[in-house]
């Protein structure tokens, strides 16, 4: 063929391509349209209006507002919020988002864009994966379809924003595949042994997008990454299979480190919180179970499935793992794997030329492989007791083994098309089947409730719009606004009824003030909410003055009395009414005029050392030997090793003259030595099983100071604590001197 006709053949399949490509992501839309009833929504109103999808609101905000998530200036006051405690390290999602928010800089409107963008997003990836296994454009097209359109998809949502985007998973599992079927590393007898370096390009790119993708995805890649060098290395006899997937494996952990290193810097100045700490058991709570992955999902159009499933969810450990319905057609898929492990190969010369044995070969070790890992008391739970617990939702890997499904599915209806479809009568009877199944699977897959009230978010979102602006239009900009009840950020259940992250409401509704909400729980700002929170209305009213706050915002919501009891408390300090919401749940006391008439009793230099004080509390904190506290009748105590440490940190620009009371004592009845030492005091004392009381009146110059306690005393005898208890400090009590 002459080199012109070349050109416009390979011209005319590229544009053959990209025609199927934007009719591929166009139907997904289309189809996403119909099921999510898309025309009555208002993307300026966000499809999840309440718990995680709060959360991810206010990241959303954050980044446009403060420019990268890391950082947020508008709550957590009067420190602001940092996030190293709690990365979310998505920096791949966070960089599709920051580009949406270029275009339009509102949170809502960008939440619920990128949301929906995940869905042909992830028709497009697979569809590209299937078409590089030579599988035809209806068989592509259909199991692409499938996998955009899981249960998972739609029950992950806006809640968990991030797993929903799961558009590089396929590559994933291509490069696996091509690991295992020897793709990356092949051997000739005039090169040897030698890299696909075209495919090793592509693979690296994959396992630096993989490695900004969180820490779920990239663990579970790295896994299926291993698997397959694992069975190339074997069937081929060469170890240099598993050294190509170790270095793969080891490139996303080094793109996850880079990720993660501003936190890990963070954590190794500031100390670790251990906010994310968690423990084995996690892993069997959250695991994987292939009842799930079967049965029918939740809320399924018919009511003879949806009642099956409901009276199985009645049992116990129904978690977020409902979200791993694989749907029939993955179903079917799934369990032609398994079965497939049973069945009797063809010799290797027998085998079709297409290569789908060697296909399903692979795809049934890996789905074997995430089963023996994900599944309650599986190997993920080992790992947990033995390595890390970190990682505990082993149920995300269904969204990996769903893939894994279709793909055998679809090549089962690829080999059925080639074998039959041999006619155009016979194609034309398969494009119907072809049609038809994708109808009823997407039916399988979806339900009704997976389409979101969108009335009634409109109202709720609405209704706290209104009352925000209210608020904003009675304070100067910036002003701060303190927010009760105290709830510890992140990671912290329901308080009565209030849903977790409510308390950002208020921040994604203004535009120019600051709220108390989003401290990091542990540090500073979060010791200096939860230390004012607890004090007597009065008090509480003063310090939120003397600390520069302009208003109280209540929710009803978080006290078992709707609030009825600090709302009088606080209207009868104030001496002013509250504003309340249209719906009544919230309601904002402004404290400038209180706050004004506090600050004309003081001169400027008093006020600012009153500011200074409040705002910089001494900081204490028990270290080296000492236990956490405890709490009995009448009495709160905390035990200590022969050693142990208090830390006192005075950030504030003064000396603090401050008294320790506290009472010493040991575990028996003979006496013994307590040394206390510092800069700061120096006492020996004499203690034994009754407590002693002691009271001391010191100094505290700003900065860090450490005082030690050393103890001679015999470990008490407790058999089934394996703490070492030697002395005790009861009902400590710090009150400073102004």
């Amino acid at each position: 063929m002459p080199r012109f006709q070349l050109r416009a053949f390979a011209s005319n399949e590229r544009l053959h391509a990209l025609g199927f490509y934007s009719g591929a992501a166009l139907l997904s839309i289309l189809i996403l349209v119909g099921v999510l009833k898309l025309w009555k929504a208002d993307l300026t109103v966000p499809f999840n209006y309440d718990g995680d999808g709060i959360l991810h609101a206010a990241y959303i905000k954050g980044t446009i507002e403060n420019g990268w998530y890391w950082h947020n200036s508008f709550i957590g006051m009067p420190t602001g919020l940092e996030l190293y405690d709690y990365p979310a390290i998505d920096n791949l999602q966070f960089l599709l988002i920051k580009g949406l928010s270029l275009l339009r800089p509102e949170h809502a409107w960008v939440l619920n864009v990128f949301f929906l963008l995940t869905f042909p997003l992830t028709t497009l990836t697979s569809l590209y994966v299937f078409r590089r296994f030579n599988l035809s454009y209806v068989v592509s097209l259909l199991a692409s379809l499938l996998y955009t359109f899981f249960p998972y998809h739609f029950l992950r949502n806006e809640g968990h924003l991030f797993l929903s985007a799961y558009y590089i998973l396929p590559f994933v599992i291509m490069v696996a595949i091509w690991i295992a079927s020897g793709e990356l590393l092949s051997r000739d007898e005039s090169k040897g042994w030698h890299l696909h370096k075209a495919n090793v390009i592509f693979s690296t790119v994959v396992c630096v997008l993989i490695g900004s993708s969180g820490i779920y995805y990239p663990f579970f890649s790295c896994f299926f990454l291993i698997v397959a060098g694992v069975s190339a290395s074997i069937y081929w006899k060469n170890l240099r299979h598993i050294l190509v997937s170790l270095s793969l494996s080891g490139l996303i952990f080094t793109v996850l480190l880079i990720n993660l290193s501003p936190s890990l810097a963070y954590v190794y100045k500031n100390g670790d919180t251990q906010i994310t700490k968690r423990g084995p058991a996690e892993a069997e709570y959250y695991g994987m179970r292939i009842a799930q992955m079967l049965l029918p999902i939740s809320g399924h159009r018919i009511g003879v499935f949806n009642a099956v499933k409901r009276r199985y969810n009645e049992g116990p450990l129904m978690t977020e793992n409902d979200s791993a319905s694989l749907g029939a057609a993955g179903s079917i898929g799934f369990l032609m794997l398994l079965g497939w492990l049973f069945h009797r190969k063809p010799k290797p010369s027998k085998m079709n030329l297409d290569g789908t044995h060697v296909l399903l070969d692979h795809l049934s070790i890996l789905n074997l492989s995430a089963l023996l890992l994900a599944t309650i008391g599986g190997f993920g739970s080992i790992f947990a007791l033995l390595v890390s617990a970190q990682i505990r939702t082993y149920n995300r890997i269904s969204i990996f083994i769903g893939f894994i499904s279709l793909f055998a599915l679809a090549l089962v209806l690829e080999g059925t098309y080639r074998r039959r479809a041999k006619s155009a009568r016979a194609r034309t009877v398969f494009y119907v089947f072809i049609s038809f199944f994708l109808v009823a699977a997407l039916l399988d897959q979806t339900s009704k409730h997976y389409v979101p009230d969108y009335q009634g978010i409109k109202a709720e979102y609405g209704n706290d719009a209104a009352f925000v602006s209210r608020i904003e239009a009675s304070l100067p900009a910036n002003s701060m606004i303190f927010q009760l009840p105290y709830i510890p950020f992140p990671e912290y259940p329901s308080v009565n009824q209030m849903r977790p992250y409510d308390h950002f409401r208020g921040y994604l509704h203004s535009k120019a003030l600051r709220w108390s909400y989003g401290a990091m729980k542990g540090r500073e700002g979060d010791s200096w909410q939860k230390r004012v929170s607890s004090l007597p209305v009065g008090e509480l009213v003063l310090k939120l003055a003397f600390a520069g706050f302009n208003g109280i915002y209540l929710d009803r919501y978080g006290y078992a009395d709707k609030g009825a009891q600090i709302e009088s408390e606080i209207a009868h300090t104030l001496g002013s009414e509250p504003v309340i919401s249209g719906d009544g749940r919230l309601v904002f006391f402004n404290t400038t005029e209180f706050n004004k008439r506090l600050k004309e009793g003081f001169n400027e230099q008093d006020w600012q050392a009153k500011q200074d004080l409040t705002l910089h509390p001494l900081d204490l904190s028990w270290q080296g030997g000492f236990s956490d506290l405890e709490v009995g009748p009448g009495k709160a105590w905390r035990w200590c090793s022969s050693e142990g440490e208090l830390h006192i940190d005075n950030k504030s620009r003064r000396t603090r003259k401050v008294e320790f009371q506290m009472s010493f004592s040991s575990g028996h009845q003979e006496y013994s030595d307590l040394l206390i030492s510092s800069p700061l005091i120096s006492e020996k004392l004499r203690i034994n099983a009754a407590p002693s009381a002691y009271a001391k009146t010191i100094n505290v110059p700003p900065g860090h100071h450490i005082v030690k306690f050393v103890c001679n005393a015999r470990r008490v005898d407790a058999p089934l604590d394996p703490r070492n208890l030697v002395f005790r400090i009861e009902n400590f009590n710090v009150k400073e001197q102004e």
